[in-house]
C-alpha cells in the first residue's frame, strides 16, 4: 500500500485498496482501519486558538472534506499560529503550509488590488451584503485574483469575521473623540489613511505587544472584530467600545498552488464543495459569535456605544474610498449593487 501525503512540497502517488470478503474478525477490523486511512493529508494554518469560531470553521471544513472524500483526504488543523503568523502563512509556497486562512486586507501587501476593495471603509453594508458579494460573480472574480497575480495561491472560499470596531482606554462617544488619539491598526496604507481621516494617528505596534501598550499608554486604542477584542482580553485595559463598524472583516481560505496542482480534478472539486458548505456554516457562526461576544462584554461592564447613524463616519472617509477605488470603480459599483 502506498500513501499520498501532501505536506510541505512533497507528494507521492498513492493507491489504497480494500477487500471486504471473508476473513476473521480481527482481519476485518484491520481492513477497516486501512480503508479509513487517508491518502492525502493537507496542513491548514489558523492563527486563532482552539475555541475561536474561525478555528471551529477550519475544523468544520476538515470534517466536510473527510465526509465528501470518504476519508481519502484529511485536513490537519494547526491553530494558534503553530505554523506561522498570518502574513508568513500567506506565503504558502514555502512548503510548510498547504492551506491558510487570512484576511483579505493582509493580501494587500502581496499586490492584490481587487480584493483590497473589500477592506475599504464602509464598502460593506452588513452581513447579508457581504455574503451576497462573496457568493456572486464579482466575488468569484476577486477570489481568483491571488492565483492570477502569480502568488502561488488558489482561493477556496470566503470567511466572515464581522465588523471591526474601535476600542479605547478613554471613552469615545463620537467620531470627534478620536481626534489626536494614537490607534494601533493593521499596518496597511489603507488602514493608516482610514484612521487619519477620522483624525487619529496610526501607531505601528506588534499585535503581541498591544495589551501592554494599552496598559502603558503607548497607544490609546486599537480596533478588532468583537471576537478578537474579547478573546485577547483587551477589555481589561481598554474597556470602551464604539460600534462604528468602519471595516468589515472579510477573509479567505487559500490553498498553495503547488498542493492544488497535485490533486486530481475530482479531489479539487471535493475541496470546492466542502468550501461552499463551510461558507454557510461560517456565516451562521459569525452572527452567533457577534451576538454572544456583545452580551459577554456588556456583562463584564464594557462601555458599549452604539452608532445608529454612520453618515458622518462615511463622509470622513470619502476621499480614502476615492483613492483606493481609482481604476476599479466598476468593481466598487458591482459590489455596491449586490
Amino acid at each position: 500500500m502506498k500513501k499520498i501525503h501532501v505536506l510541505s512540497a512533497m507528494c507521492m502517488a498513492a493507491v489504497l485498496a480494500m477487500t471486504g470478503c471473508g476473513g476473521s474478525e480481527s482481519a476485518s477490523a484491520t481492513a477497516a482501519e486501512q480503508a479509513a486511512e487517508p491518502e492525502i493529508i493537507l496542513k491548514y494554518s489558523e492563527v486563532n486558538p482552539d475555541g475561536h469560531f474561525l478555528t471551529d470553521t477550519a475544523y468544520y471544513f476538515a470534517d466536510q472534506v473527510a465526509e465528501k472524500s470518504n476519508g481519502r483526504i484529511k485536513i490537519d488543523i494547526y491553530p494558534a499560529g503553530q505554523l506561522a503568523n498570518e502574513k508568513d502563512g500567506i506565503q504558502t509556497s514555502s512548503g510548510v503550509i498547504d492551506i491558510v486562512r487570512c484576511s483579505t486586507s493582509s493580501l494587500s501587501d502581496f499586490g492584490v488590488q481587487k480584493l483590497n476593495v473589500l477592506s475599504m471603509p464602509y464598502i460593506i453594508r452588513d452581513r447579508e451584503h457581504y455574503w451576497n458579494v462573496a457568493q456572486s460573480d464579482v466575488g468569484e472574480e476577486l477570489k481568483a485574483e491571488p492565483q492570477e497575480l502569480g502568488l502561488g495561491m488558489v482561493g477556496l472560499f470566503y470567511v466572515d469575521e464581522g465588523f471591526r470596531h474601535f476600542f479605547t482606554v478613554d471613552p469615545v462617544n463620537s467620531i470627534e473623540d478620536l481626534d489626536g488619539m494614537k490607534l494601533r491598526v493593521p499596518t496597511t496604507e489603507l488602514m493608516s489613511d482610514t484612521v487619519a481621516a477620522f483624525g487619529a494617528i496610526s501607531t505601528p505596534i506588534s499585535f503581541s505587544e498591544l495589551y501592554s501598550s494599552l496598559q502603558t499608554g503607548t497607544v490609546d486604542g486599537a480596533e478588532q472584530p468583537l471576537s478578537g477584542y474579547y478573546s485577547n482580553r483587551f477589555q481589561e485595559v481598554a474597556p470602551n467600545l464604539i460600534l462604528d463598524g468602519h471595516v468589515y472583516g472579510s477573509g479567505m481560505v487559500c490553498i498553495s498552488e503547488q498542493a492544488w496542482n497535485m490533486l486530481s480534478a475530482e479531489d479539487q472539486q471535493v475541496l470546492i464543495d466542502a468550501g461552499l458548505a463551510t461558507e454557510e456554516y461560517n456565516k451562521n457562526a459569525a452572527q452567533e459569535n457577534d451576538d454572544e461576544m456583545l452580551e459577554l462584554l456588556k456583562a463584564e461592564g464594557v462601555n458599549v456605544v452604539e452608532v445608529p447613524d454612520k453618515t458622518e463616519w462615511q463622509n470622513k472617509v470619502a476621499d480614502v474610498i476615492a483613492k483606493y477605488s481609482a481604476g476599479m470603480e466598476d468593481i466598487v459599483e458591482r459590489i455596491s449593487a449586490q
